[in-house]
């Protein structure tokens, strides 16, 4: 298969398909958005196994959302049937949760290589609250407990490069697993060279959304202050809005597939 080598402008014109996607079923994305993150959170609260599975089930979810967002595309109704279709095929949802597995120690690997000179400036005690607080949900740690500490801003930059650039390799892997049926290995690869060599396009599309996530949480908030609105009522509309972007931004992982490889066949995702 080829990955298109597209132009910088490519990254503006996939938030717009995102957003026209959006607005085809707003309600069907919003409500499957709920459920995954209803799930996510039971996940995340459960002992010991918690953790590990809501990692794993991440590019599930990413393609249950995709493959919605192919259905509403496509003109058809969003039905519970047609999202877990392709988590049918054999093998898919132990490759989904290599994947998982292996995005999340990436993940781990890079921010302790980022923040390893202040986390080991960290006393015994400190570095103990940490890991408690990580491992155990209901652990909460008051503001006398907080251990100070200063992270430079090289820090932070090179965290969020590297972040990004393993963000974009990753991105259409879940795709290239459920949809065109590749192994591991093969899906890394390609989408790892769709994104190099769509890197500009990519770098676009994430600022645009960074963009769009402010505005609406500082910008437009302060302007509804300003305005003299209730506080509930500027909490209550920000919170919409922050939704709208965060399902849209979901609709985005299938607009930049569909414009580096192509609209995927039905064919190519039944089981």
């Amino acid at each position: 298969m080829q990955a298109a080598k597209l132009p910088f402008s490519a990254g503006l014109q996939w938030v717009q398909a995102a957003f026209a996607l959006f607005r085809k079923q707003p309600m069907a994305l919003l409500a499957i958005t709920f459920i995954i993150n209803f799930l996510s959170q039971i996940l995340i609260v459960l002992p010991l196994i918690g953790l590990p599975l809501f990692i794993v089930s991440i590019p599930v979810s990413s393609l249950v959302m995709v493959t919605a967002c192919r259905s509403i595309d496509s003109n058809n109704k969003v039905i519970p049937a047609e999202w877990v279709l392709p988590l049918k095929k054999p093998d898919v949802i132990r490759r989904l949760a290599v994947i998982g597995f292996l995005y999340a120690s990436i993940f781990m690997l890079i921010t302790f290589i980022s923040f390893y000179p202040t986390l080991n400036a960290l006393s015994h005690e400190d570095m103990q609250k940490i890991s408690r607080l990580l491992s155990d949900p209901e652990y909460k740690l008051t503001l006398a407990d907080i251990p100070s500490f200063s992270i430079s801003i090289f820090q932070y930059a090179l965290w969020a490069i590297l972040t990004f650039l393993t963000a974009i390799s990753f991105w259409n892997v879940p795709q290239l697993i459920g949809w065109e049926n590749l192994s591991v290995k093969k899906a890394l690869f390609y989408s790892m060279v769709a994104s190099w060599r769509n890197k500009i396009a990519f770098m676009v599309y994430f600022s645009i959304w960074g963009i769009l996530f402010y505005a609406c949480q500082f910008l437009l908030t302060d302007l509804l202050v300003l305005m003299g609105l209730p506080l509930m009522l500027i909490a209550f509309i920000a919170q919409i809005l922050v939704m709208i972007i965060a399902v849209s931004m979901y609709c985005g992982f299938y607009s930049s597939y569909v414009a580096i490889f192509g609209k995927p066949d039905i064919r190519t995702i039944e089981p």
